[in-house]
């Protein structure tokens, strides 16, 4: 095809006579679909130069083209160019322009496209469902949902709603987490007597799994099945993923062996989803299982793969197999990115190997990357907890600071005792515009507490309740536990009994914490009762056996 147009090219430069648009037309068009758009970019220039009157077509193809490059200024010059050279601009011309806008996130431009297009008198371009499908499809990447309501309206006014517009409100209600929506609207596509394809279907399961709905989910891809819709790769990884997050892997194993029935050929994404999900559980040997397999089908594991596997082995505390991936990766010809370098710093970290963690972050300056917020967080957590708290403060970054880097310092200042710095921090923070959660003010409790200052421990606590925030588990715990350090076991029962009025539900080790202090005060009675309360609550017992023993035995012989 290619070689056939060059051909005409080249014989047209040497002829005076001009093509005729139609055979003209078609050569662009062979360029663009060889992916040689800038050649056919050329040639309509070259046409031009010389005179010719081109096809609406041939402008509007390479319109299409040159906003696919992203040069959607350039593209709005060709085509407000066209009348110029004797052909007037139809509603293609002008959606090619609105999905360009899209496709850069300028959704703003691509509406005033739309506006103008609604605008204009003739029958040529008034806008049609395609010019609304691009608009819609740009409103969903950018989750702008009262957008979306807006400009259904505005459509109803022209033109009738199709599947992909139906399929494309309903990406962006399941998106936007408003699954009903999503369902009235796969429930009203029906009604207009328009039947549902894999597209509108993966969009509603892929949003149910996404919100842990997983039985719809399966309920739909069910009705899939029923109706004998051709399934692809997409509509099972949507599903396998629903099913790896909630860590049933028997049934994404049962899944994967389906798509194999239904002639589905798994691709990387399928894998590294299972293997993700065996990681997650802590079934290292399932995960590296379908891993063995991923490469037997040959395939060559990208940065995406990389770093799930270097992920999942970091995180089961394998760390010299996570070493070994990496080694093979950069022999195979892969740099690793910035989240894999963050990966294995961390996991130095918590190793306690400082010195190969500072090698690894050393390495990504060397190789040009700038420091992102999760990178710096992670520096100063894992400098922080091996001691060296000072050189973490001196890697803080006011400009990128979030508060989970705030939080990590706040925590480590509050264990090492310096509150004054905590104060500073607060300080920061308020001054950056952020507001301090729980657990920053959950650390300043604990440090209070372990100095024995539960004055202000509990000063703070009233803070946070004026803050509107909600004291949760791991604040009580943390209270209870400064009081019954002191002996306060009045103090420690209160707020026990204020946790439970305030609707947090306990666990086995605040039980268990407020049964061994009274123990330890030789308050038998109570830490029966407590112990009754936890099994009666279906906890898990910390305490041992020859502690429930002798706190029964102790309450038999009281009575």
């Amino acid at each position: 095809m290619v070689r056939e147009a060059l051909q005409f090219i080249s014989r047209l430069r040497k002829s005076s006579n001009l093509p005729d648009p139609i055979t003209c037309n078609k050569y662009i068009h062979q360029l663009i679909n060889s992916n040689c758009g800038v050649l056919s970019l050329k040639f309509l220039a070259y046409l031009l130069s010389r005179g010719y009157t081109p096809h609406r077509s041939s402008f509007n193809s390479v319109a299409s083209f040159v906003c696919k490059l992203g040069q959607v200024k350039f593209a709005e010059y060709i085509v407000h160019s066209m009348p110029r050279f004797g052909c007037l601009p139809d509603v293609v011309s002008y959606n090619s322009l609105i999905d360009g806008h899209c496709r850069n996130g300028e959704i703003r431009s691509a509406s005033l496209v739309l506006k103008r297009l609604r605008a204009s008198h003739g029958f040529m371009c008034r806008p049609d469902i395609v010019s609304f499908n691009s608009l819609f499809n740009g409103f969903s990447k950018m989750k702008m949902l009262k957008e979306v309501f807006v400009y259904m309206g505005v459509m109803l006014k022209c033109c009738s709603p199709n599947v992909v517009t139906y399929s494309t409100w309903i990406d962006t209600f399941c998106k936007s987490g408003e699954l009903q929506l999503a369902l009235k609207s796969f429930n009203c596509m029906k009604k207009d007597a328009l039947s549902p394809n894999v597209v509108t279907f993966t969009c509603l399961i892929d949003g149910y799994c996404k919100a842990g709905d997983l039985e719809v989910a399966v309920s739909l891809y069910e009705d899939m099945r029923r109706v004998q819709m051709s399934l692809n790769v997409v509509t099972y990884t949507a599903l396998l993923d629903g099913f790896c997050k909630r860590g049933e892997m028997e049934r994404a194993e049962g899944l994967y062996s389906r798509m194999h029935e239904d002639k589905v050929e798994p691709n990387s994404l399928v894998y590294t989803t299972i293997i993700d999900g065996y990681f997650h559980k802590g079934d290292a040997d399932n995960a590296m299982k379908f891993l063995a397999k991923m490469l037997n089908q040959g395939m060559r594991l990208d940065i995406a793969a990389y770093g799930v596997i270097i992920s999942g082995l970091c995180g089961n505390g394998k760390l010299k197999e996570a070493t070994e991936v990496v080694e093979d990766m950069e022999k195979g010809g892969l740099v690793p990115d910035k989240m894999i370098l963050t990966t294995m710093m961390d996991a130095y970290f918590k190793s306690g190997l400082m010195k190969a963690a500072l090698n690894v972050y050393r390495e990504f300056i060397e190789r040009g990357f700038e420091p992102d917020v999760v990178a710096l967080t992670t520096l100063i957590d894992g400098l922080a907890k091996n001691g060296q708290l000072h050189e973490a403060i001196a890697y803080f970054c006011k400009e990128k600071a979030n508060d989970v880097m705030y939080t990590v310092l706040i925590d480590a200042l509050c264990k090492e005792g310096d509150f004054i710095e905590v104060e500073r921090f607060f300080s920061k923070i308020l001054e950056a515009g952020l507001v301090p959660d729980k657990f920053m003010y959950t650390s300043w409790i604990a440090g209070l507490c372990k100095q024995g200052n539960l004055v202000d421990a509990f000063k703070l606590k009233t803070k946070m309740v004026q803050e509107g925030l909600k004291l949760d588990l791991l604040t009580y715990t943390t209270l209870i536990n400064g009081l019954a350090s002191k002996g306060l076991m009045v103090e420690a029962r209160q707020v026990f009994d204020e946790m439970l009025r305030s609707g947090t539900s306990p666990d086995s080790a605040v039980f268990d914490l407020l049964i061994r202090a009274y123990e330890k005060e030789g308050n038998m009675t109570a830490a029966s009762d407590l112990f009754l309360d936890m099994q009666t609550r279906g906890l898990a017992t910390v305490v041992s056996d020859a502690d429930c023993s002798k706190q029964c035995d102790n309450e038999v012989s009281c009575t």
